[in-house]
Order: C-alpha cells, then sequence, then structure tokens
C-alpha cells in the first residue's frame, strides 16, 4: 500500500516554499511524524525525544558514548550506602521563559514525573523514595541502591522546566540550546537558538526547521535539491538514490534500536506459547533483512542491541531458527493450523511497513490468514501501545543506556508493555538487576534476555544502522546510542 501521489505533491511543495530557508545560519532538518506531546510526562513517542533533546535539559544528559554528564547539575555526590545523590546546580542557568532554574523547579518537575496520576512513564521513577531542596541544589534519596537511576535521570521524562509553566505539551520552557518558537502541526517545528544558554557556547545554526515529511521519496527529492540539509535517519531503501550524489554525504552508526514483531500475549490465541512460537519459527529473518533492509544492520536473537556489548546476550540464536515445518506443527497441536491474525503496521515507517509486508508472506506459508493493517503514526499509539487492541504489530524499539530501561518494559506491570507479557522469574530478575554491580549484573540480564527469547513476548528481528543524509558541508554530527537530534553539534 502506497501514499497517493496527489499527497506527496503537496509534502513536496510545502518544502520548496519554505526552501528559501535553507540557507545562512539556517538548518532544515526532515522527520517522517510530528511529536506527540512536549510535556515531558506525557510523551511516549521516540519522535519527540529527537526534537525535545535541543529544548529540554536534565539534571544530567547522555553523551554519544553512551556515558552522562553533568546538564543542569554541575557535579554531584552519592552517599556510601548509594541511596542518596546530591546534586548541586549551575549557577546562572535560566529557562527559555528568561527566569533562573531553581532547586524547588528541579524538586517540582521530578515529583510530577514520579506522580502516578500525571506521568504515563512515573513507574519509571519509583526507585525515588524523596527529593528534596538543599543549598545550592537538590537532594534524591532512593528506596534502595539503583544501578539504572543516574542514566534515568538523562531521559525526557525527567527534564527540568519552571513550576510555574503551563501548557507545556505545546509550548514547551526548557534550559537547552534551542527553544520552539513555532509549530505548524504536521507541517514544521521552527526551532530558534537560545542565546542565554548556560555552556556560553553558542550553536552556529540560528534557526532549526524540522520539517514533517512522512514520505521517504519527498525527503530525498527535497534533500537532493537543497531544500532540506539533513534527514538524521534515512530509510535505507532510498539509501541507493543519495549514496553516490557528489552534494551528499551520508553516515552510518549503529542505532541502538530493537526492531520487533509485538504479539499480544493476552489475547486468544497467542496467550498459547505453541502459537507464539509457531509464529516465530515461521520468520525467516534474514529474508527480512535483505528484503526490508538491503541488507544492512544486525540480526537480533534479543531484544538488546549487539551494540550494549556488555549486556548483550550473544548465545541465543538457536532459540528460534527458521524452522517452517516445525511452526507448522506447533499450529497443529494448538488446534490452530487456520489461524487468522491481523498485522498492524506503521504506516510512517517504511522500514517496519515492508517488512511486515514479508513476514506476513512467510505466515501465511504456514497457512495463516494475515490481514495487513497499514495505520498512520496516532493511531498506532493510540490503538496498539495504549489501548493494546491489536493482535500482533511490528516496531522499533529505541535504544537506552542502561539495559534497564530497555528491559523493564517486559515486567508484568509496566506501562510499557504493550506486549502484556508476563513472567514472574523475568520480573525478579529485572528487580535484582538494579540492586546488582559489577559483573554479577552482566549475568542476571543475560537470564533475562533467554527468557524473553523462549516465552517470546515477540519475534526480535534486527538493529538496523542510523543512516544520517545530509548537504556535503555539514559537519559536527554525533551518534548517540538513544533516538536524538544534537542540532548544537552541527555547523558548516
Amino acid at each position: 500500500m502506497r501514499r497517493s501521489s496527489v499527497s506527496v505533491i503537496v509534502v513536496v511543495f510545502m518544502i520548496f516554499a519554505l526552501g528559501g530557508l535553507a540557507h545562512g545560519q539556517v538548518l532544515n532538518i526532515a522527520i517522517p511524524q510530528d511529536p506527540d506531546s512536549f510535556d515531558p510526562v506525557k510523551t511516549v513517542a521516540a519522535a519527540t525525544s529527537e526534537v525535545a533533546f535541543n529544548i529540554y535539559e536534565g539534571l544530567v544528559k547522555a553523551t554519544p558514548e553512551g556515558e552522562v554528564v553533568g546538564a543542569l547539575a554541575r557535579h554531584w555526590t552519592v552517599n556510601d550506602s548509594n541511596t542518596i545523590y546530591t546534586f548541586y546546580l549551575r549557577d546562572g542557568a535560566v529557562f527559555h521563559d528568561g527566569t533562573q532554574v531553581t532547586a524547588d523547579d528541579v524538586v517540582h518537575a521530578l515529583n510530577r514525573a514520579r506522580d502516578p496520576e500525571v506521568a504515563v512513564r512515573a513507574g519509571e521513577l519509583s526507585m525515588i523514595r524523596d527529593v528534596r531542596s538543599i543549598e545550592k541544589g537538590v537532594e534524591i534519596e532512593l528506596y534502595e541502591p539503583n544501578g539504572a537511576f543516574i542514566y534515568t535521570l538523562s531521559e525526557v521524562y525527567a527534564s527540568i522546566y519552571p513550576a510555574h509553566a503551563a501548557d507545556l505539551a505545546r509550548n514547551p520552557v526548557g534550559t537547552g540550546p534551542y527553544y520552539l518558537q513555532e509549530w505548524l502541526p504536521n507541517q514544521e517545528l521552527e526551532l530558534r537558538r537560545f542565546d542565554q544558554y548556560w555552556s556560553g557556547e553558542k550553536p552556529y545554526f540560528e534557526q532549526a526547521n524540522f520539517l514533517i515529511i512522512p514520505d521517504e521519496n519527498s525527503m530525498v527529492l527535497n534533500l537532493k535539491a537543497g531544500r532540506v540539509n539533513l534527514i538524521p535517519r534515512l530509510e535505507m531503501t532510498v539509501l541507493h538514490q543519495v549514496e553516490n550524489d557528489p552534494n551528499l554525504e551520508v553516515l552510518s552508526a549503529p542505532m541502538n534500536l530493537v526492531q520487533v514483531f509485538s504479539i499480544n500475549n493476552a489475547r486468544e490465541p497467542f496467550n498459547d506459547w505453541r502459537v507464539r512460537k509457531a509464529l516465530a519459527l515461521g520468520v525467516d529473518r534474514l529474508a527480512i533483512l535483505y528484503g526490508a533492509a538491503w541488507g544492512h544492520g544486525t540480526l537480533l536473537d534479543s531484544a538488546l542491541s549487539p551494540s550494549m556489548a556488555n549486556f548483550y546476550n550473544d548465545a541465543l540464536h538457536e532459540v528460534n531458527p527458521y524452522d517452517p515445518q516445525r511452526a507448522r506443527e506447533l499450529l497443529t497441536e494448538a488446534g490452530h493450523e487456520n489461524l487468522k491474525l491481523t498485522l498492524t503496521l506503521p504506516a510512517n515507517y517504511p522500514l517496519h511497513v515492508q517488512a511486515g509486508e514479508l513476514v506476513a508472506q512467510q505466515w501465511k506459508a504456514l497457512g495463516v490468514q494475515v490481514d495487513l493493517q497499514i495505520v498512520e503514526w496516532g493511531t498506532w499509539l493510540e490503538r496498539v501501545y495504549t489501548q493494546r487492541d491489536y493482535d500482533v504489530s511490528v516496531i522499533g524499539l529505541a535504544g537506552r543506556l542502561d539495559p534497564h530501561a530497555i528491559l523493564v518494559r517486559y515486567t508484568t506491570n509496566n506501562s510499557r508493555n504493550f506486549f502484556n507479557f508476563s513472567n514472574e522469574r523475568y520480573d525478579e530478575l529485572i528487580a535484582l538487576g538494579l540492586r546488582t554491580v559489577g559483573s554479577d549484573r552482566r549475568a542476571v540480564y543475560l537470564e533475562a534476555q533467554k527468557i524473553l527469547a523462549e516465552e517470546l513476548p515477540g519475534v526480535f528481528v534486527m538493529d538496523p544502522p542510523q543512516l544520517a543524509a545530509m548537504t556535503k558541508g555539514i559537519q559536527g554530527w554525533r551518534s548517540y546510542p538513544t533516538y536524538v537530534v544534537d542540532v548544537a553539534s552541527l555547523y558548516r
């Protein structure tokens, strides 16, 4: 199913009209969909973090190397029991509305982020017992030592904003190097350089426009015409259109993303392990890698990417081999040799759509009747992610700095567990992983990944590479293990 040529022409015309901005200190960046909400505690879409990284900051922030460094906190200390973190705030840091950053703002933002009545991901900060103001900073007390805590504070939901701010969903107020000047839904987000940024280093680009272009071919057309300067995540299906263009440059780096065919474990007949196992054995992942990703990327056997080498379980490749004969036998054993399912695909992600179309053919070869439904991103978020009203879907789960933030989503009561997966031993391991340090922590997460591979909340397929395509002369691109675009690092 392809979008109509009329919609492509409209998008191209719109971007051509904006093309006059693409000069001097203005950068035009093409992304496929709108953010869902700029309220840090309401957003669930990775696309929001991509833009919000430039607007909001927390006490700490991620580095391209996967570490954390001080952001609004100039430094921090930890007590001997690893339960009290003391963060000392930077002097002179101000919000985009001109007000000074205070400890009270930090306390307000973090308490709101852990309030289950308000925050959609409040559970991510459930390790916090108390947040309190101190002279020149804040203290955060944990219930017990937590190996992932400091990394958690780099997430968008731990962003700091003024306690008096209202309507953050549409009007974010942060401390980042850029502020949101204007948002035209489904068209453009205009960011302006924040000249009072605490670092004292002024980003090169005065203005950065994130242009919403759902069609990957339109993105490339506008890149080649100079109306777009950067495509942070080029779809591999259009790589051949740009890789030999002397006016363009393509940079590749691991994406730290897990493409997974999620299965609704709470819905019959998918609550039967034999059905899930049959679907897994019926997927030829190598064919998907070449058919949907042109051979680029890394096959996965786990819910983590190999880019997290310290924790990735590389001994799972024999758990779910491609075995269509055994898949048919399992469906017969389960009494579902005439299985019917709906496969819901997110329209804004061509890689996932094409992977879904290929997998649908592989499952049909098993005798499974597959109804393909391609839905817009907002519909996917509402129906699949929030309501969990689906049979099978496919999505890419963005990587994090610490394995806990990725693997916790499969725990029974996690708000992000749209798989409806539940395993008592797995829940115990994820809780144990936070209390464990050193090499023992690795062993905990290796076992957890083994459970996911065997019990199958979904079928893990690949970690595609992040391909950043840009006009020659754009410099300073930084690849992160998280889903962000660092505009402040770019120059020409």
